[in-house]
C-alpha cells in the first residue's frame, strides 16, 4: 500500500516548521530596527555614530545600517558576499555575518508584490584579501569638485541663485522657492551648504508639503549634507543633537524610521548623482557590486 498520506504530511508538516521560522526570523528583525531606532534617536552619540556608518555605507537602507549596528555594534564598512568577492576579498572561514533585509518581490493573483527575505552581510573585518574599497575623495579646486558641484545643481529641485554675501552660506527661500548660495565661499563649504538646502527644498517640495519650516528640518538637512560630505571626504561639521530627543519624543518608531528613510533617500540621490558625474563609466564598471538592500 502507498504511503503517499504520510508523505503529504511530512511535507505539510515540514512547510509549516519553515514558514513558522521564517515569521519568528522576520519579527525577531522588526524588534532589533524598533531598538536601533529608539536607540539612535534618543542617544546623540548614537545617533552621529550612524549618520557615520550610514554614510559609509550608501547603498544599504536605514533599515538594513540599524540591523547592522544592533548585530555588530563596531560595523564599519559592510556587504554582501557577493560585493566583496567584486573587490577582491573573500570573507573570512567560520564568520557567520550580520542578518539584513534582502528585497524579494514577488507575483501573485497576476500583481507583483514587494517582500523580503532574511540575507546576511560581512563587516570589512571578517573579510581578508588585498584589495580594500576604493573612496573618492573630493579636494578644494579640483575639477572633480566642479564636476561634484555640477552634479548637485543639476540634482536641485529649484533655481540655485549666486550672491555675493558673506553673512549667509546658502538659504533656501520657501516663498520663492529658490536657494541662495554665497559665492565667496571655498568649494568644500559651498559644496555642504548646498547639499544641505536642497534638502530643504526636496522636503519643500515645491510646496505640496504645507508643514514645512526651516526649524523643522534643521537636523535631518544638516544630516543629509553631513553624511554626503563624510562619503567624499569633504570637511564638515557634524550635526548639532542638542535637541534630538525633543525632536523624537514620544515619536512611534515606524513614524522615526519614515524621517530617517527619507533623510537617507535624499542623501543617496545625492551621492549618486555626484558619483556617477565624477566617475568614468569604465570605472563604473569594473567597481559594480550588488548590495543588498
Amino acid at each position: 500500500m502507498s504511503n503517499i498520506g504520510s508523505l503529504v504530511a511530512e511535507q505539510t508538516r515540514q512547510t509549516e516548521e519553515f514558514k513558522a521560522r521564517k515569521s519568528a526570523e522576520r519579527e525577531e528583525l522588526s524588534k532589533m530596527t524598533d531598538a536601533g531606532i529608539t536607540g539612535i534617536t534618543q542617544e546623540p552619540e548614537a545617533y552621529l555614530h550612524y549618520l557615520d556608518v550610514q554614510a559609509d555605507n550608501p547603498g544599504f537602507s536605514t533599515s538594513n545600517v540599524l540591523l547592522a549596528m544592533q548585530q555588530y555594534p563596531d560595523v564599519t564598512i559592510f556587504n554582501s558576499v557577493k560585493g566583496w568577492n567584486a573587490i577582491g576579498r573573500s570573507v573570512i572561514s567560520g564568520e557567520t555575518g550580520i542578518k539584513v533585509r534582502v528585497s524579494d518581490p514577488y507575483v501573485k493573483d497576476g500583481r507583483t508584490h514587494r517582500g523580503y527575505k532574511v540575507g546576511r552581510v560581512f563587516d570589512v573585518s571578517q573579510t581578508t584579501g588585498n584589495r580594500t574599497a576604493s573612496k573618492t575623495t573630493l579636494a578644494e579646486n579640483t575639477p572633480q569638485m566642479q564636476l561634484a558641484l555640477h552634479a548637485l545643481l543639476y540634482k536641485s529641485p529649484v533655481k540655485v541663485n549666486p550672491i555675493r554675501d558673506s553673512s549667509l552660506d546658502a538659504y533656501y527661500d520657501p516663498q520663492r522657492q529658490i536657494i541662495d548660495v554665497s559665492e565667496l565661499m571655498s568649494d568644500s563649504k559651498t559644496f555642504a551648504a548646498l547639499a544641505r538646502e536642497i534638502f530643504r527644498a526636496k522636503v519643500h517640495d515645491h510646496g505640496r508639503f504645507t508643514g514645512y519650516t526651516r526649524e523643522e528640518t534643521e537636523l535631518d538637512a544638516a544630516s543629509a549634507s553631513y553624511m554626503l560630505c563624510r562619503s567624499f571626504g569633504v570637511p564638515c561639521e557634524k550635526p548639532d543633537v542638542t535637541k534630538l530627543g525633543v525632536l523624537y519624543e514620544g515619536m512611534e518608531p515606524q513614524d522615526a524610521r519614515d524621517i530617517l528613510g527619507t533623510v537617507q533617500k535624499v542623501f543617496r540621490e545625492m551621492q549618486t548623482a555626484v558619483q556617477n558625474e565624477i566617475t568614468p563609466q569604465q570605472e563604473q564598471r569594473r567597481a559594480y557590486n550588488q548590495p543588498i538592500r
